[in-house]
């Protein structure tokens, strides 16, 4: 499976570069034009993404390599702008010679909802150093952080499964599991889905918190734990509750989770 990258800064040591932003009529044909020039220039594109487009007018962020070639981030501006589907061009100067940071551009929005890169080392300090230093209380709060969020994502993806025709409460919670694989948090499957008496068995590989917590020899999701139930209870229209049952943090090859009524005795 290929790794999503996420290029907000870039270090090449040694390196001559910088990042351009086209702001430009969408249309086909308009990366192509803009990738051909810098090629032809010896520019070497390290990272591309788009910036969505919205009335036809759109954008392109590339994080360029200039080692090898004559021309300068201000030729190359001047003549991008030269395009006619070209609206303005944005020069990201290198923090120093090697090391780029994209403050270009902001906020990061997640479709139309504003969101925040966190990465591994942030999420220790949240998954492990939050545990340790409040015990069994900073696991609770996890459980509660993530229980919430689950309630908010699965009213969101319960109402926007509506409106766009997707019916049944399983193929609304495949589409749920699909978005989480998309935002990184694990790849999820329903293995067992039963909604009279609702019951549901769900399966997480790669759980970001748990593959931070292996070698712990106990069963570590919390926050995770917390986001299942929630989106789960939000479909099941009914208060739920999971248990892990299998962890990759006891050395299993995913986490399983349980999820029953509150208060099921079964």
């Amino acid at each position: 499976m290929i790794p999503f990258q996420v290029q907000r800064l870039l270090y090449r040591q040694g390196r001559r570069l910088c990042g351009i932003i086209v702001e430009a009529f969408s249309k086909p044909g308009v990366l192509a034009s803009i990738s051909s020039m810098l090629a032809e220039r010896n520019l070497d594109v390290i990272y591309c993404t788009a910036i969505t487009a919205e009335d036809k007018r759109g954008g392109i962020i590339f994080l360029v390599d200039f080692t090898d070639s004559d021309a300068t981030p201000q030729s190359i501006a001047e003549e991008l702008k030269s395009l006619e589907f070209v609206e303005d061009v944005t020069i990201i100067e290198p923090v120093v010679d090697g090391f780029l940071i994209d403050d270009a551009t902001f906020p990061i929005m997640l479709g139309r909802r504003r969101a925040l890169i966190l990465d591994d080392g942030m999420l220790r300090g949240i998954f492990i150093s939050f545990r340790e230093r409040l015990g069994s209380g900073g696991e609770a709060m996890l459980y509660h952080l993530g229980l919430e969020a689950g309630r908010s994502r699965g009213r969101h993806a319960a109402m926007l499964a509506q409106r766009i025709g997707i019916k049944g409460i399983d193929k609304g919670l495949e589409t749920v599991a699909k978005a989480l694989k998309a935002l990184g948090y694990g790849i999820i499957e329903f293995i067992e889905l039963q909604e009279n008496p609702p019951r549901a068995r769900v399966r997480v590989y790669n759980s970001i918190e748990c593959e931070l917590g292996r070698g712990a020899g106990y069963p570590f999701s919390q926050y995770i734990r917390g986001l299942i139930t929630g989106i789960v209870s939000e479909f099941f229209k009914r208060e739920m509750i999971a248990r892990e049952v299998k962890c990759i943090a006891m050395g299993d090859p995913y986490c399983e989770f349980e999820l029953q009524p509150k208060g099921s005795t079964t």
